[in-house]
């Protein structure tokens, strides 16, 4: 091992393996270390019961395991502020110790290494984590909007390491078992666990008992509980497998938009895998305040309700993506486990990957390429940061999910459709039921294809960074020639990139000229013929297959051929972003003539926002026409973009306050109000009866009417209290915290609710809470106002712990 001393990276060590000739260098990752374990679960029986009001967890846990070390004398087990009330070993009790974090098992004797035991343990738990008890301290009956007052639930959220604060287990990646829940609830509601239903059992005293399991093994971060008055509608997939996707009984219009695709996706994914569903049944199930927007728990996934939306609603926050995501994990993160948090990307880049590839299949090649730009955005934006590779437990949420996505696409585009799909397949078959790491993800490619991948592993997954281009063209005869430069430091971290690329000639008599090289120097240069004829713009990396930053100068006539004529939709857009830099006068006509005529959204926004200014009859002329556009995304952008909206453009705004989108409708609200004032009141009627989502335009509307009269016992003020109590689900209250702030106007009441949710479990609304209470008591009155609230009020500890520091307690 050698240690280097790096620019970006002060003090990290370099672990470096060689093999021949060639170094691969990864940052040391001790936190991506495989844990140690003494004993292999096998099966897990949990007994579970609860004091919703109390938050309460009275639980049996049944272990059947076998020793793995040749020395078992204890057992550990994670189980941070569980309360143990009996344990026993094969039916006798057995000795036990506790600490903040867990539970240690001590054994008479060393264990027999080829013994199977069973371990009963009788417990509580009153967790802050793993498990949430949702509105059960809440009356609801005098709501303003029940479409969105806060439910009564039960659920639960396991991953990474939670789901040990309500269950003694060993609370790790590495050990599968199979497992059976045994849930005791009120008959009046619906209970969803892992697995299949075998059986439910009214007891007679208005309860009843769930009994699920599971035939094959799986991690212990998996295993959930959700609990609400649901009802669901079963998608049959036309290989017979059947989704159960739940909805809120008192919202049925919700179901449908939501669920789209479900049966589509399950066919299409397993097709792709060439492994079919392995598991035996599958549902969604939606939840209050969650966290995260979606968690791939085994045969029942859990997804934020934010999500579960109806038509209208769905336009800006569509589930079929995050379905088919989730689904995705079904097969990798499920069925085939990453060992440690350094073979992450196993999971989260493929359900990323092919969640896109499946949206792509329903909106087609243009959509595919927009999610690869933004996926490539937020890979770039991520190495500002630091510089770890995706294979590495600090590597984060930009690398696993985007950077390693586009990853797998690059892989693809290297060894070609069908050679990937075969080796997909292989490597889900060999690592059934069982933990993986990047090495056999990699092996999978030489198993199957004989193809030795290591070079692109090496540059990709354990190194960092990407190639920055420097590239030209020059001319002569009847050939261009491609420059290309590597401008990217070399260092242990990162290497020249060695990838094939796409070079193109669009000619002036509309043929194209295409070839596939390969790169990999400092300098490299890729030579095309013309034929002898004119060349209207040359590409680089056609259809920009390449994670990369590029700088290749190109005149505002390549500029404009290129953005009106090139195939890939992402090429027309890269010219037209280049386009901004170049004068109105040179670019005009090419502009109307993309709004004319461009298809995918993204492409027609960016000529609008170049054009929005533009006082031209023509240019003017042609915006209006977006305002109206069949596409709700541009006519979105067409509002959006403006700070103020111009008389000319007026009435093409005032439409939108009756658009099916609900944001597009807020925008226009709040944007002809200020642009208008005199007028206010005839946009408040439109949008009067409008909700929105999660109250948006109505928070709006309510918003506007407080800034005219700035009195907290108004009707009106009284409603956007309201909504920043804990009635209402988290996006509610956080819409109305922030009106509240900008109207910089908070009763006793509103600052009690916001207080509140400072102290919630889930960040979403602790975080727009705290900087809510921040900004409003840098006004002193406020400040003290806060204070007494908080002096003649009865705090939890973890409440005033997180309420002190805020107020400077």
């Amino acid at each position: 091992m050698k240690r280097y001393k790096l620019t970006a990276l002060v003090s990290l060590f370099l672990c470096c393996c060689y093999a021949q000739d060639t170094a691969l260098c990864v940052l040391r990752d001790p936190s991506g270390r495989i844990r140690e374990h003494n004993v292999d679960f096998l099966k897990m029986v949990l007994d579970v019961k609860f004091k919703e009001k109390e938050g309460l967890v009275m639980g049996k846990v049944n272990y059947e395991f076998k020793p793995i070390q040749y020395v078992c004398d204890s057992l550990f087990l994670d189980a941070p502020g569980i309360r143990f009330k009996k344990i026993m070993l094969d039916g006798a009790t057995i000795k036990y110790d506790t600490n903040s974090a867990g539970l240690t098992i001590r054994f008479n004797q060393s264990l027999n290494w080829n013994k199977n035991y069973k371990l009963q343990i009788e417990y509580e738990a009153s967790p802050r984590k793993g498990i949430y008890f949702v509105g059960w301290d809440v009356d609801t009956k005098n709501a303003t909007n029940n479409r969105f007052f806060t439910r009564q639930q039960i659920w639960t959220q396991g991953q990474g390491i939670d789901n040990r604060h309500w269950i003694p287990c060993y609370d790790d990646v590495n050990d599968k078992l199979i497992t059976e829940t045994i849930i005791t609830f009120d008959s009046a509601y619906t209970v969803i666990s892992n697995g299949v239903l075998k059986s439910k059992k009214n007891n007679g005293n208005g309860s009843s008992t769930w009994h699920y399991a599971m035939s094959k093994p799986m991690v212990p971060y998996l295993i959930m509980i959700g609990i609400d008055k649901y009802a669901y509608k079963d998608y049959k997939s036309k290989n017979g497998m059947v989704s159960r996707q739940y909805f809120y009984a008192n919202k049925p219009d919700e179901a449908e938009p939501t669920y789209r695709y479900s049966a589509e996706m399950m066919d299409w994914l397993s097709s792709e895998f060439g492994v079919a569903y392995p598991w035996e049944t599958y549902c969604n199930v939606p939840v209050q305040d969650f966290m995260y927007g979606a968690m791939e728990n085994t045969t029942a996934t859990i997804f934020g309700d934010f999500i579960l939306t109806d038509k209208r609603g769905s336009l800006e926050r569509s589930y079929v993506s995050t379905n088919a995501h989730e689904l995705t994990h079904q097969w990798f993160g499920d069925y085939i486990t990453e060992y440690s948090a350094q073979h992450h990307w196993l999971h989260e880049s493929f359900a990323t990957y092919y969640a896109k590839h499946f949206m792509a299949q329903v909106k087609g090649q243009d959509m595919l390429e927009w999610l690869q730009r933004g996926e490539a955005i937020q890979a770039i934006n991520a190495d500002k940061n630091d510089r770890y590779p995706i294979a590495h437990s600090k590597g984060g949420s930009p690398r696993v999910y985007p950077k390693g996505s586009y990853v797998i696409d690059m892989i693809r585009f290297v060894i070609g459709d069908s050679v990937y799909k075969k080796c997909i397949t292989n490597y889900l078959k060999k690592h059934a039921y069982a933990n993986v790491t990047n090495h056999d993800f990699e092996m999978a490619f030489m198993e199957t294809a004989g193809m030795n991948l290591d070079w692109f592993f090496d540059q990709w997954v354990y190194r960092a960074g990407y190639p920055d281009f420097n590239v030209q063209t020059e001319s002569t005869g009847n050939e261009v020639h491609f420059i290309i430069l590597q401008k990217q430091t070399k260092d242990n971290l990162q290497d020249y990139f060695k990838m094939p690329v796409i070079c193109e000639l669009y000619l002036e008599d509309g043929t194209v000229v295409s070839e596939k090289k390969w790169i990999g120097n400092a300098i490299d240069t890729i030579t095309l013929k013309t034929s002898g004829k004119k060349v209207l713009f040359p590409l680089f990396d056609a259809g920009s297959h390449l994670l990369k930053t590029i700088n290749f100068s190109k005149t505002s006539e390549e500029l404009c051929a290129q953005a009106l004529k090139a195939k890939h939709m992402i090429d027309r857009y890269d010219a037209l972003t280049d386009l901004r830099f170049v004068s109105l006068e040179k670019k005009r006509d090419c502009l109307l003539q993309v709004i004319a005529n461009e298809k995918f959204n993204g492409v027609k926004n960016e000529a609008v926002k170049q054009l929005l200014k533009d006082t031209s009859v023509a240019s003017i002329t042609a915006i209006k026409m977006c305002f109206a556009d069949t596409d709700w995304l541009v006519r979105k952008n067409c509002i959006e973009e403006l700070e103020t909206v111009p008389a000319h453009f007026k009435n093409e705004a005032e439409k939108l306050l009756t658009d099916t989108s609900y944001y597009t409708i807020e925008y226009a609200l709040k944007k002809l109000c200020k642009s208008f004032p005199e007028e206010k009141q005839r946009f408040l009627s439109i949008a009067k009866n409008e909700f929105g989502a999660h109250n948006n335009i109505r928070i709006a509307y309510l918003e506007i009417l407080i800034r005219d009269q700035m009195n907290v016992t108004s009707m009106e003020y009284r409603e956007l209290a309201e909504y920043t109590s804990n009635k209402y689900e988290f996006v509610t209250r956080v819409k109305a915290m922030e009106a509240i702030d900008r109207l910089g106007l908070a009763s006793e009441e509103v600052l009690k609710n916001i207080m509140n949710g400072c102290t919630y479990t889930n960040n979403r609304l602790n975080g727009p809470a705290s900087r809510t209470l921040k900004s409003l008591i840098k006004n002193t009155e406020y400040a003290d106002k806060a204070r007494a609230i908080f002096n003649l009020n009865q705090w939890k500890d973890w409440e005033a712990k997180a309420l002190k520091p805020l107020l400077g307690l």
